[in-house]
């Protein structure tokens, strides 16, 4: 218990430090404000005292004096007021400063939370394969493996591979997203064409999964490219975990953006936690949040955000399917590209 309590006390210091230091600025301030503005309203009461005494000394009339000690009153209450107003200005300053350098260091507290969640869920996602694809290697070292079953458990641990290449892809595509200027990063794109290259390369490898496509117009979107595929990728590798095996897109255009629906049939979710999907934080929360809460989905809707567009998420309930909306700005019409890439080379 000893030295439990200035252990606990240096832990809880070190975590408040910056909201420490603040508090103890705002208090410093304040004081010398207030200080300041009793000192300097002190000095003026006793300049207007010290006019006062020099005033009696003169051989004035009495209207002389009248008129002189009119001035010397609306004078000073002159500078009463103007000191009053500097003060308030002065702490507005200072508190509106104050303000600023609190909401930075509450946003650089939540940035670094994120970031920390954002390891321990990509560490989480690679332990799984790495563990599995180590085990298969150790069975094949030790000749454990029967011949009939080899090829199957070598198939497998391919497609644990392809898993740990696409975590990686991912996570490198949101970097390279999120360093750029959301301005800069945004293009005009192709959707239509960019969704068939982007399912003509999962269905080239192992998790392509069965995905129908309804009729998707040839419009353009404002949107990061990078960004993008790392959106559709989460999306689609979430309804094909969650979905029951059937994933179906449609898109659309309504009040000027443009809206793609990726549905399924699989776990559902309660509509109260539609929300709750999305955040890093309710992981293995126990609230019931089992339809895709991680990495996968808060990447998607942080680049989406960014983008200018949204993500939601909406399903009737537990067992009966959900989906995922993607939403994103329309480019104008003349800034039509020629050409467009394919989306399996982002």
């Amino acid at each position: 218990m000893r030295s439990g309590g200035p252990r606990w006390f240096g832990q809880w210091f070190a975590e408040r430090a910056e909201l420490v230091a603040l508090g103890f600025t705002l208090l410093t301030t304040a004081s010398l404000v207030v200080w300041w503005t009793i000192l300097l309203r002190g000095q003026l009461h006793n300049n207007e005292l010290l006019e006062r005494e020099v005033l009696a000394a003169q051989a004035l009339t009495v209207e002389q004096r009248e008129q002189r000690l009119e001035e010397i009153a609306a004078r000073h209450d002159s500078h009463n007021i103007m000191l009053a107003g500097e003060s308030t200005l002065l702490a507005l300053l200072l508190s509106g400063s104050l303000v600023v350098l609190f909401l930075l260091a509450q946003r650089r507290k939540q940035q670094r939370e994120d970031m920390e969640k954002l390891l321990q869920f990509t560490s989480h996602e690679f332990k799984t394969p790495v563990a599995g694809v180590k085990g298969l290697l150790q069975s094949l070292a030790m000749g454990s493996i029967p011949d009939a079953q080899r090829a199957e458990l070598i198939r497998l641990g391919q497609l644990e591979c392809d898993r740990l290449e696409h975590l990686a892809e991912t996570i490198l595509a949101y970097q390279r997203a999120m360093s750029r200027d959301p301005r800069e990063g945004t293009q005009p794109i192709d959707a239509a064409r960019f969704i068939a290259d982007l399912l003509a390369h999962r269905a080239r490898t192992a998790g392509g999964g069965d995905v129908q496509v309804a009729l998707i117009d040839a419009v353009q979107v404002l949107a990061d490219r990078d960004g993008l595929r790392v959106i559709l990728e989460n999306l689609l590798d979430n309804a094909n975990k969650y979905g029951g095996g059937s994933v179906k897109l449609a898109a659309g255009v309504s009040d000027g953006h443009w809206r793609l629906d990726i549905s399924d049939q699989g776990r559902g979710f309660a509509p109260a936690t539609a929300e709750k999907i999305f955040d890093l934080h309710n992981r293995g929360s126990g609230e019931g949040v089992t339809h895709g809460a991680g990495l996968g989905l808060a990447i998607a809707r942080q680049l989406a955000r960014r983008m200018g567009g949204d993500i939601t998420a909406s399903s009737p309930g537990a067992g009966k399917g959900a989906v995922f909306s993607v939403t994103l700005m329309l480019a104008p019409q003349s800034s039509l590209p020629v050409g467009h890439e394919g989306a399996a080379n982002g």
